[in-house]
């Protein structure tokens, strides 16, 4: 375990190392100037470079922690299981900042020659992106009406059957905005990974802040809050064209039955 004058010197390391990869931009160029700049887009280290840093880390942030939580809360929903203990603990997660937990398993990660990304960050949002996946997913099959499952095992459906073909595709539509949420905070959160000696898009603001450059701050600003905006909308989209308008109606009528 890492002492707290160890973490100090790392994280020393790791501003100077900032520092160091800074690109100077000129404080006198404007924020539109800037962004339109084709130069700002293209290169090694363009927008769209740290762009596509950024959409992978979080896709994969995202894909795991579906293929985490869905299942799991399904089968502890199914089976009318840890209903309070199971929500407790991912819950608890809540209470620790994401960038406090990815700064303490960044000695960690050092220590054993990972670097500084991916492992810590990814960690870090994962637990961020399970919290509201799993409790979406667990709620909305533990709260169905009992006559779909009723009817279901009269049929002489098995309990596998009845979770997946039943269960799953009534609650799919608040799963589905689980899934949304969780992507919208991985994005919204991910640049933090720039002040731990990451990349991607959150090293304009840094880099902005380290040069007191408000042109860069900005720009990050826009970038991060237009891929959040973006995400969400893709989301939607999927959600129309995945999920049959009768299981959005009779999610939208529970949600009112609920309130």
């Amino acid at each position: 375990m890492a002492t707290s004058t160890q973490v100090g010197l790392i994280v020393i390391a790791a501003l100077a190392s900032i520092r160091q990869s800074q690109t100077a931009v000129p404080r006198d160029i404007g924020f539109f100037e800037w962004f339109f700049d084709a130069d700002t887009w293209t290169g090694a280290t363009g927008i769209l470079a740290s762009l596509q840093d950024t959409v992978i880390l979080c896709a994969a942030v995202t894909l795991v922690a579906v293929a985490v939580s869905v299942p799991v809360a399904a089968i502890l929903a199914h089976l009318r299981r840890a209903e309070v203990s199971s929500t407790w603990l991912v819950s608890i997660s809540r209470a620790v900042p994401t960038f406090a937990i990815a700064a303490l398993l960044v000695p960690w990660s050092l220590e054993r020659g990972w670097g500084f990304e991916p492992f810590p960050i990814f960690t870090a949002l994962l637990l961020l992106a399970l919290v509201p996946i799993y409790l979406n997913t667990y709620t909305a099959i533990r709260q169905l009406p009992d006559g779909p499952v009723d009817a279901a095992r009269a049929l002489g459906y098995s309990e596998r059957s009845i979770l997946t073909r039943v269960e799953f595709a009534l609650a799919s539509s608040l799963i589905f905005s689980g899934i949304r949420v969780a992507a919208i905070q991985v994005v919204a959160t991910e640049p933090i990974r720039a002040f731990l000696g990451g990349d991607g898009l959150g090293r304009y603001v840094r880099d902005g802040l380290g040069q007191n450059n408000s042109t860069l701050v900005i720009g990050g600003i826009v970038l991060i809050g237009g891929l959040a905006a973006i995400t969400g909308l893709i989301f939607v989209a999927l959600e129309r064209l995945v999920l049959p308008n009768g299981v959005r109606r009779l999610s939208r009528q529970q949600g009112d039955i609920s309130s």
